[in-house]
């Protein structure tokens, strides 16, 4: 049996003023049925910021790495730092919900759980801190707020907080990867997909689901790859998040598909686009032409060359950028097979653009593509051949 806090002591006692007692009921769904609680108006000092908010995931991450330990929303120092991430995630659209709440008061009122963490508005909740430590007005010290009864679980908090959050109007969006672990959160408090998808009213579908949370662990992945586990705030300030599902949607899972190639090849494919999304400024659109290359034997050497499995990221971004710009031309070559004008204009402006006196021309390996470029052009001419 859960024991109360002192919070919800607290709470207890309150609420049983009738002051406190608003005019207004909210309809949520528990457990499958709908209810309506009563809203109350409450001291936001008896309240605590939801430390797990979706909407600010990879920012407390990033900022708990940074103080080298977890924040505690009961520990007052630790709610100033929350409330600074909630007022920072978008400035403008704190500033319009700021305005807002000055002119207009709390017109929604929020959730919160029985020992007075809000499961939704937490940014409202910021906002009307700040506000009465700018004004000292006494009506800004109260958030609007109905209480869950006891019998809640982590299953029942999420569908809330979630099916709130993701389709509340005015609310701020959940960045790219912040959705996802919101998704990944869900999960794990014991959801299936279905039920996900059911909760956020078909905004993904099941299957959907289950791809969100794919690329999520490519995420995961990447960030061990590079050595920053768990710190998810790098792919959201890179804007990374639309490689990511190039990555899984249009190489790794159609590779997979068509089964040319062993599982070992696809994992070291996958930790060359890790690369690739790590050291160059490739757009996804580049990563997409993965797929193409890796079912090409010859463009997969071209992107392999110099490729260092023990040291992956200690190839120069010079040299990944041009391994993966020579297995582009083989791709694009392979597609203009029947364009021979093309590919022989394009080769012929490639050979006029090297200088003569290059330095690099004496080395053995470029004289030997010489020689190879010289044999298909034999070739495609018709000549015999010769023993040199």
């Amino acid at each position: 049996m859960k024991l109360e806090t002192t919070r919800e002591k607290q709470l207890d006692a309150y609420l049983t003023n009738q002051d406190a007692v608003d005019d207004q009921k909210l309809r949520l769904v528990l457990k499958g049925d709908p209810v309506h609680l009563q809203v109350y108006k409450i001291p936001i000092k008896y309240l605590i910021f939801n430390i797990r908010n979706g909407r600010f995931a990879a920012e407390l991450l990033q900022k708990e790495s940074e103080l080298k330990r977890k924040l505690d929303s009961a520990v007052p120092a630790d709610a100033k730092i929350i409330q600074k991430l909630l007022l920072d995630l978008n400035p403008s659209e704190t500033e319009a919900l700021k305005t807002d709440l000055q002119k207009n008061g709390q017109l929604d009122p929020g959730v919160i759980t029985r020992d007075g963490a809000v499961v939704n508005a937490n940014r409202r909740m910021a906002i009307l801190s700040l506000l009465h430590e700018e004004t000292s007005d006494p009506k800004f010290e109260y958030l609007r707020v109905a209480r869950l009864p006891k019998d809640v679980d982590e299953k029942d908090i999420w569908r809330i907080e979630a099916g709130l959050q993701f389709a509340k109007e005015f609310r701020l969006d959940y960045s790219p990867v912040n959705e996802l672990l919101k998704l990944k959160e869900g999960r794990e408090s014991g959801l299936s997909p279905k039920q996900i998808s059911t909760t956020l009213l078909g905004r993904f579908t099941e299957a959907g689901v289950n791809e969100r949370l794919e690329v999520l662990k490519l995420i995961e992945s990447y960030l061990e790859f590079i050595g920053k586990p768990g710190q998810y705030h790098i792919v959201q300030e890179q804007r990374n998040v639309e490689k990511f599902n190039s990555l899984h949607a249009n190489v790794i899972m159609p590779l997979k598909k068509a089964g040319d190639l062993k599982a070992g090849e696809i994992a070291k494919l996958t930790a060359l686009a890790f690369m690739l999304i790590h050291k160059t400024d490739l757009s996804h659109w580049d990563i997409r032409l993965l797929n193409k290359i890796g079912a090409d034997s010859t463009a997969r050497s071209e992107l392999y060359r110099n490729y260092d499995a023990k040291r992956p990221l200690s190839e120069p971004t010079s040299r990944l950028e041009e391994n993966f710009a020579t297995a582009r031309e083989i791709i694009e070559a392979q597609q203009n097979k029947n364009k021979p004008e093309r590919l022989l204009r394009k080769a012929l402006s490639a050979l006029q653009g090297i200088s003569n006196d290059h330095e690099a021309l004496a080395e053995a390996s470029l004289k030997s593509l010489l020689t190879q470029i010289r044999t298909e052009v034999d070739r495609l001419l018709g000549v015999k051949a010769k023993t040199r």
